[in-house]
């Protein structure tokens, strides 16, 4: 599946919406988004506002859970919550450590076409930021015993879920809707799928999916655009140049309407 120019700028859009309402930007900074290019060629939209001395920063990269491996619903779930426990030479509780010591809000998600990240810091400490960012994205451990604790937890909320009568009807939507078609899966798998979910499947989605041509960001806050450009050549120049996507079919409509009873 490519991405449209409607659904490019439906995602840059958003997420500057998502990041102007992080900040106290004055009205007329909207007027003052900026295509940003860096020196290394990474593009970026960018609002430069110095109100209070925060960096804020959306990005997303395509795929999302549709790029889940087939009978593994969850890998790229499973990824997003493995990122931030240990990257390079630093274990999961250093680099935790290295984020609250700093005040970094570091976050990641899977949902269905994206997989996307959220950066927030103190404008003093965007060089660690950033740094943090770009080991989590190009080195993460994915060390056993971070998985297996991540992955029990994801179990949980899953079982969590199989008793709560609007996860149980959103998952029988998506089935009844999509079928067999990659977005009848739910982002954060089944308790099936889940334990079965190996290291390898963690590695190959993010050797996939993470990469320059599908990435999209957008950043507000207290820096300029020349020391953004080079922030955002460190933290993901390095990254493959192709995503290695599996194309998603167009989706068909499910006919007849149906109506379904779930059992609680």
């Amino acid at each position: 599946m490519t991405y449209s120019l409607t659904r490019r700028a439906a995602l840059i859009g958003g997420a500057c919406a998502a990041m102007l309402a992080l900040t106290s930007v004055p009205s007329q900074a909207a007027a003052k988004i900026q295509r940003l290019v860096s020196p290394g060629g990474i593009e970026a939209w960018f609002v430069q506002d110095a109100t209070v001395p925060l960096i804020a920063m959306e990005y997303s990269f395509g795929g999302g859970a549709s790029q889940d491996p087939p009978g593994k619903p969850g890998v790229g779930n499973l990824v997003a919550d493995l990122l931030d426990e240990g990257s390079g030479d630093l274990d999961s509780k250093t680099y935790h450590e290295r984020l609250e010591r700093r005040a970094i809000e570091l976050s990641f998600a899977s949902n269905r076409d994206q997989f996307r990240g959220s950066l927030r810091m103190l404008k003093d400490n965007k060089d660690e930021a950033y740094d943090l960012l770009r080991m989590a994205l190009t080195s993460p451990r994915f060390e056993p015993k971070d998985v297996e604790r991540i992955r029990a937890q994801v179990i949980s909320n899953l079982r969590r879920e199989s008793t709560n009568p609007s996860s149980l009807s959103g998952r029988k939507f998506l089935e009844l809707a999509f079928g067999d078609h990659p977005y009848g899966r739910t982002a954060t798998g089944t308790l099936e799928s889940v334990p079965t979910i190996e290291i390898s499947d963690l590695k190959e989605y993010v050797r996939r999916n993470i990469a320059k041509d599908t990435l999209r960001i957008a950043v507000v806050g207290d820096v300029d655009a020349d020391t953004l450009g080079k922030l955002l050549d460190k933290t993901f120049g390095d990254l493959p140049a192709k995503a290695e996507l599996t194309p998603i079919p167009d989706v068909v409509a499910t006919k007849p309407p149906q109506r379904a009873f779930v059992p609680l």
